[in-house]
């Protein structure tokens, strides 16, 4: 009998022990696992894309990381003004994690809207040099094949391209600005030739908010491999473009972790889970004597936003035609 008394008191104790590592297991996975908004619904419409997502949740803070007087959002004047968040906290590969399950919740929702218009910027470092900010406006098609149609509000004011995966040459169409538009021809230059890439760090072929989304996605998946090299921060919720946002600071201990970037911000829309702002940073090797600032000033190598997101847009073949009479091309 104490035999049996002593066997049944370890069960009971193991036992015990099990049912709590298990509930602490699905914790942790529950806190991450995503609830992507309308995946029980067939998207087949936009509207209803966009109403599958104002209907259902979001994918969930982890725990210790719910909504607190201090996660208030407020617009803010610079993205670089950002703080952490007081309370609660993730560590470091967690946090890598949940940014991760946004970014592919948000690269879903896109995928499933055929089209949609937004008001593009960037700023780019290329060959060394930093550019002025080019605003233009950005249509972009997913079905029935990727099309991208983009005309200048600055910079190089009224230029357009067109590239549109229909046409057999997959070629992409710029049409100048200003009086030399109105001389010259339009040209057909190869997307990923060096003609094309000449004024831009990444191709026609990756443009708008599908393209970011699969850069970014990369990045995140060799930190996780990686392990350490990076400090990845869960900062303060901003508001961007009348948007609440997430907003995450990535920064690397050592370019073997990554070559490309120092240091990333990124504010991710709460709702829909794209991204609206990035600004990425490069390495230096003159970096003695300055203050963090003046280092981002003299590294900053991106900057994209997307502003005034339409995803109701009532964009239709002609938008993505070369023979638009309206781009004249």
């Amino acid at each position: 009998m104490p035999r049996i008394r002593k066997f049944q008191s370890s069960f009971k104790r193991n036992f015990l022990a099990m049912c709590a590592s298990a509930a602490g297991l699905g914790a942790i996975c529950g806190s991450f696992d995503p609830v992507p908004a309308g995946e029980d619904v067939q998207f087949t419409r936009v509207k209803s894309v966009i109403t599958a997502r104002e209907n259902t949740s979001d994918v969930p803070l982890p725990v210790g990381l719910q909504a607190s007087p201090s996660d208030s959002v407020s617009p803010v004047q610079s993205v670089g003004e950002v703080q952490l968040v007081s309370s609660g906290g993730l560590s470091n590969n967690d946090a890598i994690k949940f940014s991760l399950l946004l970014l592919k919740d948000g690269g879903r929702f896109i995928d499933n809207i055929d089209n949609y218009r937004v008001i593009f910027e960037k700023r780019e470092r290329i060959k060394g040099d930093i550019g002025e900010l080019e605003t233009m406006e950005l249509k972009v098609r997913h079905a029935p094949n990727f099309s991208v149609y983009m005309k200048w509000k600055t910079g190089d004011t009224g230029r357009q391209l067109l590239y549109n995966e229909e046409y057999d040459d997959k070629q992409m169409v710029v049409k100048l600005g200003g009086l030399k538009g109105r001389i010259l021809p339009a040209l057909k230059l190869d997307p990923l030739g060096s003609e094309a890439k000449a004024g831009a760090r990444y191709p026609v072929t990756e443009a708008g908010m599908s393209g970011m989304i699969r850069q970014m996605i990369v990045h995140r998946e060799n930190d996780l491999s990686h392990g350490h090299g990076i400090d990845c921060r869960r900062l303060a919720n901003e508001v961007f473009d009348d948007r609440e946002c997430y907003c995450f600071r990535y920064e690397y201990s050592d370019p073997k972790f990554n070559t490309l970037y120092r240091k990333s911000i990124v504010l991710m829309d709460t709702r829909y889970h794209v991204p609206l702002r990035v600004l990425n940073y490069t390495w230096s090797d003159n970096a003695e004597g300055m203050t963090p600032e003046q280092l981002d000033e003299m590294t900053m190598i991106e900057d994209y936003a997307f502003r005034q997101l339409d995803m109701g847009a009532n964009l239709v073949a002609e938008d993505f035609s070369r023979d638009n009479p309206a781009y004249r091309m």
